[in-house]
């Protein structure tokens, strides 16, 4: 072989390691955290998992809006039992940024739902979620049995990167929580529990949290500071009627998402952050 042949052979066969590399290094990943232990899954290892099955979502698939066949694994399959804590929380951490926090005693079952880790075998083996946009894979927390079961859209959070096992919200996040001198089980505690689950996920409250999609619920001004409460019902209800903008997301909540009752239990819970805002940096 020349030395011209050999350079080029040398090349070729460079080039194609590093792309086999290359490719190799770019394979999906899911990180799961428990207990200070942090484990990462790539997928191929996640589609030879025991527990991984085959399933089928109803129409209430927030991704696609019609029933859907994945290949899928029972989430305390991965995440492990968690006994008796009853104020652990679990957190899905989205590629962008999204991380809606669900009660752990949920997961296994509500109702007949039962909640699973969907996996994309391949990329585009998933039909894409509009125009230009891509799948909700390669993970996305999904739910079989879910119509009916109280489940709501907040909970079908889809790209997902991390999963982290966790304390309760209020215990994390001492400046989200109502007042200490506030009893558990009234307007207050409930309108926790709704920012909780369905504002959590892109809104920090007082400077605590861990989303970063969407602005602070208090500090510098809390939304009724300079909202009416009827135009705050409207914004929840329908934000792009109220403000809109291109890089908007935020999307509405209907009655189906938060009812009339939890939206009342929101504003009292807001009113009541209003008057223990942290000090400004």
């Amino acid at each position: 072989m020349t030395p011209l042949l050999r350079l080029v052979s040398h090349l070729v066969f460079t080039t194609a390691l590093v792309a086999c590399l290359g490719a190799r290094a770019a394979e999906p990943t899911l990180t799961i955290i428990r207990d200070g232990v942090t484990r990462t899954f790539e997928l191929s290892v996640l589609l030879k998992h025991e527990a991984i099955t085959s399933i089928k979502t109803d129409a209430t698939d927030e991704a696609y809006k019609r029933p859907m066949d994945y290949v899928a694994i029972p989430i305390e399959a991965l995440i492990g039992d968690l006994g008796n804590d009853i104020e652990a929380t679990v957190q899905f951490v989205a590629l962008d940024g999204y991380a809606p926090v669900v009660a752990a005693k949920r997961l296994p079952k509500v109702g007949a739902a039962r909640a699973y880790l969907a996996i994309e075998p391949s990329p585009g083996a998933w039909p894409p979620l509009g125009p230009n946009k891509p799948s909700p894979g390669p993970f996305y927390l999904v739910w079989i049995a879910a119509a009916g079961s109280g489940v709501t859209p907040a909970e079908w959070p889809w790209q997902l990167a991390t999963i982290r096992v966790q304390e309760s919200v209020a215990h994390r996040f001492p400046a989200i929580a109502p007042d200490k001198s506030v009893r558990r089980g009234n307007e207050i505690w409930s309108g926790f529990e709704v920012y909780s689950k369905q504002c959590l996920a892109c809104h920090t409250m007082n400077k605590q949290g861990e989303a970063s999609m969407g602005p602070d619920l208090n500090i510098p001004l809390n939304p009724l500071e300079y909202l009416t409460e009827p135009a705050f019902r409207k914004l929840v209800r329908d934000p792009k009627s109220v403000r809109d903008w291109p890089a908007s997301v935020m999307p509405g909540f209907d009655g189906k998402r938060v009812s009339d009752g939890e939206l009342d239990n929101l504003i009292v819970y807001l009113r009541h952050m209003n008057s223990r805002k942290i000090p400004p940096n």
